[in-house]
């Protein structure tokens, strides 16, 4: 699945919360989300998602699951709320703060999905946290601040893709022209565009930097 978010992958231990009696075993169901999710059916898979959901109310993964199939489905606004019940149930939960960060900056909130990248990153400090909160503070013009976050990310995980291209853009809105350019063919020879073609954007305006 192409993503630049984390699918937390978890054993759902239907046991929690109050159950009611159901034709489909739970295991049954998620199997069939999951599935859905893996062909990017948002719509099914969260059908699924709502039936275990009502089934477990307090399950922290499922309310994870379902935030972000709604965020893969574009829906930011609803996928919020879901993230937020995931942390409220499950406050060490990886990934959670990352993904509503994400939603966040999506919908240009662009202090919340600092604080929810600064808050993942305390409890689980990790790549794709660093990149993202880079990626903000590009888009806010605190480069500096991009840049520490972004030599972070690439540090932690040399084979990053979006980190490189991310430090692309960042050196290019310095006029750092050599750095961006290198940096710009390192995420192409890490196969960024066959990986994330929706950054097909971002290469070509990165390439005509380049040529110029």
């Amino acid at each position: 699945m192409r993503s630049t978010l984390i699918i937390l992958v978890s054993v759902l231990i239907f046991g929690c919360g109050a159950k009611k009696q159901t034709t489909t075993k739970p295991n049954d169901i998620l199997a069939e989300a999951q599935e859905f999710i893996k062909n990017e059916q948002w719509k099914q898979a969260e059908q699924k998602l709502n039936r275990l959901i009502t089934l477990y109310p307090n399950n922290a993964d499922l309310y994870f699951k379902r935030g972000y199939v709604r965020e893969m489905d574009l829906r930011y606004e609803e996928c919020i709320p879901d993230f937020t019940k995931a942390i409220s149930l499950k406050p060490s939960m990886h990934t959670a703060r990352t993904n509503r960060g994400f939603a966040y900056r999506n919908l240009k909130q662009y202090e919340k999905a600092i604080a929810d990248f600064t808050a993942e990153l305390t409890v689980n400090p990790n790549a794709y946290s660093y990149e993202h909160r880079s990626h903000v503070y590009y888009l806010t013009k605190e480069y500096g601040k991009a840049l520490t976050d972004v030599n972070k990310s690439i540090e932690k995980d040399p084979n990053n893709s979006i980190s490189f291209k991310t430090r692309a853009l960042i050196y290019k809105a310095t006029d750092l022209k050599e750095k961006a350019c290198s940096d710009k063919q390192k995420a192409l020879e890490l196969k960024l565009l066959e990986k994330y073609p929706k950054y097909k954007t971002d290469i070509s305006e990165l390439n005509e930097y380049c040529s110029g």
